[in-house]
C-alpha cells in the first residue's frame, strides 16, 4: 500500500517494520508486548494490519490480597476426614457391633471389654481369676453374628473388617496379668484358624494402656486379643478398642 502524497500538505513516507510496505509515517504505530506486569515498547513501527494485540499469556498474574481472616475459625479436620479411624465393636448400630466372644467370661464377662468404659476395676472387667495355660485367654468379636440374639440373618452375612490399630486397657486396680504377659492380636475367616496380626508384651503395670498398630490390610470376620496365661495367675482386660480405616469386602449390608 502506498502512502498518500500531497504537494500542499506533505506527509513523510515510511516502511512498515513487519510487512515492508510503504505507508505514511503518521499511520504507523509502536508495537507493544506484555513483559511481566507491564507493557513494553518493542521499538518497531508497524501498519494497522501488522499491529498485534499484546499476548495475555506473557502477562504476570496479579493475585488479589487474601481476605481478612475471621475470628475463632473452625476448619474441618481433613486428615481425619480423608483417613477415618473409626472404633467398632461399641456402636449402637448392630452392623458395627457384632457378637462378643472369648474365654474371659468372669467378672463383667466379654461384654465388659467392649462397653466403652475405660475406667473399671478388676471385678467389673473381663477376667479369669485363674488364667488358662498358653494362648487361651482372650476376648474378641464375630462381626457377622447377630448381636440381638433373635436370629436375624439379613445384613450379617460375611461381615468383615480390616483393622488399622487397637487399644488395650487393663483394670484401674490391676495389670493385665501378674507381671508382664505376651499377647497376640489375631484375625480369622472361620473362627478356627487364626492369623497373627500383631504381638508384643505388656509392661505389667496397673491401669496400663497400649496402642498397637496393625500392619495388615487383610479383612476378617473374626478378631481377638489373646494372652499367654500360666494356669495360676489371674488375667483381665478392662477395654479393647478396635479401629478400622474402612470397610472390608463382604456381602453384608454396609
Amino acid at each position: 500500500m502506498s502512502g498518500a502524497v500531497s504537494r500542499r500538505n506533505p506527509r513523510a513516507l515510511a516502511i512498515c517494520d513487519r510487512c515492508g510496505f510503504r505507508f505514511n509515517h503518521d499511520e504507523l504505530q509502536w508495537q507493544f508486548q506484555w513483559a511481566g506486569p507491564r507493557l513494553q515498547n518493542l521499538r518497531i513501527l508497524v501498519c494497522r494490519s501488522c499491529l498485534d494485540i499484546p499476548q495475555e499469556q506473557l502477562r504476570t498474574i496479579v493475585l488479589p490480597p487474601d481476605p481478612v481472616p475471621i475470628q475463632n475459625p473452625r476448619p474441618e479436620d481433613y486428615v481425619s476426614a480423608n483417613n477415618p479411624n473409626s472404633p467398632i465393636g461399641q456402636s449402637a448400630n448392630a452392623q458395627l457391633t457384632g457378637t462378643n466372644i472369648g474365654t474371659l467370661v468372669r467378672g463383667g464377662g466379654t461384654y465388659a471389654a467392649f462397653d466403652g468404659n475405660y475406667d473399671k476395676p478388676f471385678a467389673l472387667s473381663a477376667n479369669l481369676p485363674v488364667s488358662i495355660a498358653g494362648y487361651n485367654n482372650w476376648v474378641g468379636k464375630n462381626w457377622s453374628a447377630d448381636p440381638s440374639g433373635i436370629g436375624l440373618t439379613v445384613g450379617f452375612q460375611t461381615q468383615v473388617y480390616p483393622v488399622q490399630s487397637i487399644r488395650m486397657i487393663s483394670p484401674t486396680n490391676a495389670a493385665f496379668f501378674a507381671g508382664s504377659v505376651a499377647y497376640k492380636f489375631q484375625g480369622s475367616a472361620n473362627g478356627t484358624i487364626w492369623t497373627d496380626l500383631a504381638s508384643g508384651t505388656t509392661a505389667g503395670t496397673t491401669w496400663e494402656s497400649l496402642d498397637v498398630a496393625i500392619n495388615s490390610g487383610a479383612s476378617y470376620q473374626y478378631h481377638r486379643l489373646v494372652f499367654n496365661g500360666d494356669g495360676v495367675s489371674p488375667i483381665s482386660i478392662a477395654q479393647l478398642v478396635i479401629n478400622v480405616s474402612n470397610r472390608g469386602p463382604g456381602t453384608g449390608a454396609p
